[in-house]
């Protein structure tokens, strides 16, 4: 068999036992029985379980980087094609997921795998947003940006357990909360220079202010008809 083909067999029955079990309590032995092969031939591809492990969450990784939609569709078109996208490969690589997801967050090298993919994912959602750029967008709006990928990861992480949701509700419920997010953190930072029209929009009170406000004048609206 192609060696490229092999290691990535292997890479798989990684990918399956390190979302099932931690690190520590995989033996190498389990490992070759696992994969199906002798521990010399494991040796002749992996330096060791520590190596064989390594490479199974970056392979992990690799299998849900694939996900971004044609740049050519408007900005928020690609930020729904690349959710539901991001979901139907979670779905299709639940192993995957849940390696990747719950590697130990003591692993310095692990970690390192795990923040280049959210990295990645960031420099996306950013390059989407009008008034930002993944290389200048400020300190406010990339943390907005970084911990709406965090509810993005916990809905996948749900998913797997068992939550029965409608992926394109879940998708437009997400993308939502992203434009949200990313309006108010632009309207609270004066660095971000916006589009005059995105400006007007968002106005001078905010996201949650404006909404507050339409609430008073919806239920002032009400009071007045029932008088």
């Amino acid at each position: 068999m192609a060696l490229d083909v092999r290691r990535e067999q292997l890479l798989d029955a990684g990918v399956g036992l390190f979302a099932a079990r931690p690190y520590e309590d995989v033996s190498i032995d389990e490992i070759a029985e696992a994969c199906n092969v002798s521990r010399g031939l494991l040796y002749h591809y992996f330096r060791g379980k520590r190596d064989y492990y390594v490479a199974s969450i970056d392979h992990a990784a690799d299998r849900l980087r694939e996900v971004d939609p044609d740049p050519a569709l408007p900005p928020t078109e690609q930020l729904r094609v690349g959710l539901d996208r991001y979901f139907a490969t979670v779905e299709e690589h639940p192993e995957a997921y849940a390696a990747l997801r719950r590697a130990a967050a003591a692993d310095v090298e692990i970690g390192e795998i795990v923040e280049a993919q959210r990295r990645a994912f960031a420099d996306r959602v950013l390059a989407g947003m009008p008034g930002t750029s993944g290389t200048d967008a400020s300190d406010l709006v990339v943390l907005t940006a970084r911990a709406w990928i965090g509810s993005v990861e916990a809905a996948g992480l749900e998913l797997l357990e068992g939550q029965r949701v409608e992926r394109g509700a879940l998708v437009r419920v997400l993308a939502d909360s992203l434009v949200a997010g990313m309006l108010a953190a632009v309207q609270a930072d004066p660095s971000v220079d916006l589009p005059p029209q995105i400006a007007a929009f968002v106005g001078a009170s905010g996201v949650a202010d404006a909404f507050a406000a339409a609430v008073r004048e919806s239920e002032t609206a009400t009071g007045a008809g029932t008088a």
